[in-house]
């Protein structure tokens, strides 16, 4: 038995030594605001650290997130800890010691500070900021530079994003989630926390944000440090699997298990794994009873899905050979099939079977089932008997617009003509979605990637994964956010505001593009957005100067001015200012119409987003 105890000692110094690793790996980052050389004070030192001794005696097994304040301070002083939530105490300590000490030595002269670390978040403030939950101003992402990265990664690492993202949401706040290795990919640890001030719904914005943001590393390992939340992936595993959910505990609270190693019998240690086999079957089992009622009852709602069988679109696709891969997003891949009947088709196949991507896949069924309109990609069918769940779309000839618009060395470049008359198709199929039936549709994503051309280069906008429908008139507030920096509007990344005005800044955003053949990189560090030089050539009369020089003056000037006009209205900050859709038809349409200049600048980027909140602060 003593031997017994002492390979658990044994086992607990090596997850420390991991845990120790892992920490070392990534430096922290650190965020002094407000300096003042006034507080630079004896006084304020000792005030500072007592308000952090009142932080360490309150860490727990039970309680790894920590609010304190020291009121009696002149200015007050309120701390904010929050450990990972698969530490030990000891490990809990260790991060909040480490963190305090850079706060300590570098925000001495600030009323204010933070520390993002891989094993905890500490900050501190003059003011009292328990509401403040989410702040992009201090949100950042790390991308470790690796080699090359297969294709079977990313879907790997969706999977574990999904997963540990559903998990943090359900269970307190915190979720890992690992996808084996295959042939060709590493696998993939994800680990997912959030804030334990947090509820659900910003807990699940957070992480979709954060993911959204490691998208952009092209590399095997990334973290977001956010302002709420800690998002990280990597091959290597980094997190402790011994982090379970207590039973009695319906906040979802975590405890480490590999504290209590030492005082575990051998008789115990069988019936845990017992019991885990045991869950494990059952969770597995009611997982799978859950989907396959979830399934039957959906088809019940929507007849058109058993016009395709799985085996025949199996067949079309080539068993979805990679020859016949046309293009992937965020939810699944795009094949080319051809049909029995001598039909050609896309499909599109989801990359899993969960809830959440289940609850995409009807939603997208459901909206545009019944929606036609030539400037509208047409739903045939689906298909949710197999092992993927299936949508089958009419076939469009050419590539998605930004495959054309902004490849370099094209050998096509659009003419003005043809550009022109995709800006007006994509405005008639926007005017059909938000008042062509008895709802209005937001598309929620409109973008270059998701406008496709057909044989004769007219648009058909595709991907209605992330549309929602809205009673006329209506304002939807507080939903998750969803859909592509650059193009979402200042009010509905904010504040989560959504209305069809959404939609307009989007294609404000888009018709810049097309005219300038330029993309829009608001969001990207020392690029200059394409909507600020727009609006600076519209302030000095040069707008003509904004039309893409590809096109070596071969346009109509009077309705490239237009267009550009109407791309700087359509993304004013004000949602009033903004034209709707059908407004927007007309002008383009008519030649001879006039309408207000822009009166506003542009949601130009997010420094300019945050320097405002500065002003406001």
């Amino acid at each position: 038995m003593q031997l017994n105890v002492s390979i658990a000692h044994f086992l607990t110094w090596v997850l420390f030594l991991v845990l120790l690793l892992t920490t070392v790996a990534s430096k922290p980052l650190l965020f002094c605001q407000h300096k003042d050389q006034q507080l630079v004070n004896p006084r304020r030192q000792v005030d500072f650290l007592r308000a952090m001794s009142s932080v360490d005696e309150l860490i727990t097994k039970h309680k790894l997130s920590v609010e304190s304040s020291f009121t009696d301070a002149s200015p007050p002083i309120y701390v904010f800890l929050q450990c990972r939530q698969d530490l030990s105490v000891s490990h809990c300590r260790h991060c909040f010691n480490e963190s305090k000490l850079e706060l300590e030595e570098t925000c001495s002269s600030s009323r204010s500070g933070r520390v993002h670390d891989d094993n905890c978040f500490l900050r501190f403030d003059n003011r009292d900021f328990s509401e403040e939950f989410v702040d992009p101003r201090f949100d950042r992402t790390r991308c470790k530079r690796t080699g090359p990265v297969v294709d079977k990664f990313w879907i790997d690492l969706d999977e574990a994003f999904v997963n540990a993202t559903l998990r943090a949401i359900k269970k307190g706040g915190f979720g890992a989630a690992s996808v084996s290795s295959s042939g060709e990919s590493p696998g993939v640890y994800v680990l997912a926390q959030c804030w334990q001030r947090l509820d659900g719904n910003s807990c699940r914005d957070c992480l979709v944000h954060a993911r959204s943001s490691l998208r952009a590393c092209q590399s095997y390992e990334g973290r977001a440090f956010f302002t709420g939340c800690y998002l990280r992936y990597s091959i290597h595993k980094f997190f402790d699997d011994a982090a379970v959910v207590k039973p009695d505990d319906d906040e979802g609270s975590f405890i480490n298990s590999s504290s209590y190693l030492p005082d575990l019998t051998d008789q115990d240690v069988m019936k845990l794994a017992v019991v885990a086999v045991t869950l494990s079957i059952l969770t597995s089992l009611g997982a799978f009873i859950g989907y396959r009622r979830f399934s039957r009852e959906r088809k019940a709602e929507i007849p058109s899905c058993s016009n395709f069988k799985y085996e025949v679109l199996d067949k079309a696709t080539e068993s979805f050979h990679d020859s016949m891969k046309l293009g992937q997003g965020g939810a699944g891949s795009v094949y080319k099939g051809f049909l029995p009947d001598g039909r050609v088709v896309a499909v599109k196949k989801l990359f899993f079977n969960t809830r959440e991507w289940a609850d995409q896949f009807f939603n997208e069924v459901n909206l545009i089932s019944g929606v036609q309109h030539k400037n509208l990609v047409r739903l045939l069918g689906c298909s949710i008997e197999g092992p993927k769940s299936l949508l089958v779309y009419e076939y469009v000839h050419n590539r998605s617009l930004d495959q054309i618009l902004f490849m370099k060395n094209t050998v096509h470049i659009l003419s003005w003509k043809q550009r022109f008359n995709i800006i007006i198709g994509i405005s008639e199929g926007l005017d059909y979605l938000h008042r062509g039936s008895e709802v209005k549709i937001i598309h929620r994503d409109i973008k270059t990637s998701n406008i496709l051309l057909d044989q004769n280069l007219s648009p058909k906008i595709a991907d209605f994964g992330l549309a929602r429908s809205l009673g006329t008139d209506k304002t939807q507030t507080n939903t998750g956010i969803a859909g592509t920096l650059g193009y979402l509007a200042p009010e509905y990344l904010i504040k989560g505001q959504l209305t069809e005005k959404a939609d307009v800044y989007a294609y404000g955003v888009l018709i810049i593009e097309i005219a300038t053949g330029k993309k829009n990189n608001a969001f990207s560090q020392g690029t200059s957005s394409v909507l600020h030089s727009v609006w600076e050539h519209f302030k000095a009369d040069t707008l003509k100067a904004s039309v893409d020089p590809r096109l070596k003056g071969m346009f109509t000037e009077q309705e490239a001015l237009k267009v550009l006009e109407i791309g700087l209205l359509c993304v004013q900050s004000s949602v009033e200012l903004r034209p709707s859709m059908s407004e927007i038809v007309y002008m383009l349409k008519n030649k001879d119409c006039k309408f207000d200049s822009p009166r506003q600048p542009p949601f130009l980027s997010a420094s300019v987003l945050m320097a405002d909140e500065e002003t406001r602060d």
